[in-house]
């Protein structure tokens, strides 16, 4: 009995080490290959879009499970989990929503909708983020 308890958790204990493993590291932001904004936003219609420029967002994620997420020279803290190909983080100030990234290998990125400060017109945007 216990062999087989030991074999029905065995999977899900490699499989979490494995997600921590490839997920901890530093991640900055960057502009899209042609290739990748093809895969991420053409495919699913979106063209235009906007994107976050290169070294804007740098993101650590530790393995204890905390990160530092640094945008714009402001510092947020808080905690992660992985759950499927989606990492989400939830930030320790309660003023800001978690941040779901798709896991794309060595990439992170999120897809969300902006709208622009002059003309009030709606476009997604695109952040991009890779491990370093």
């Amino acid at each position: 009995m216990k062999l087989y308890s030991i074999l029905f958790i065995l999977p899900f204990l490699i499989i979490s080490c494995a997600q921590s493993k490839t997920t901890v590291g530093t991640y900055v932001s960057r502009t899209a290959t042609d290739m990748e904004a093809i895969r991420i936003m053409y495919l699913k219609g979106y063209f235009p879009f906007l994107e976050i420029p290169d070294d804007y967002i740098k993101l650590t994620i530790e393995k204890d499970s905390t990160f530092l997420y640094v945008i714009n020279n402001k510092k947020h803290f808080g905690r992660w989990k992985v759950t499927g190909k989606t990492l989400t983080l939830h930030y320790s100030e309660d003023s800001m929503d978690d941040l779901k990234l798709k896991i794309r290998n060595d990439k992170l990125y999120n897809i969300t909708e902006a709208t622009l400060c002059k003309s009030k017109k709606k476009m997604m945007r695109l952040m991009l983020l890779e491990k370093k």
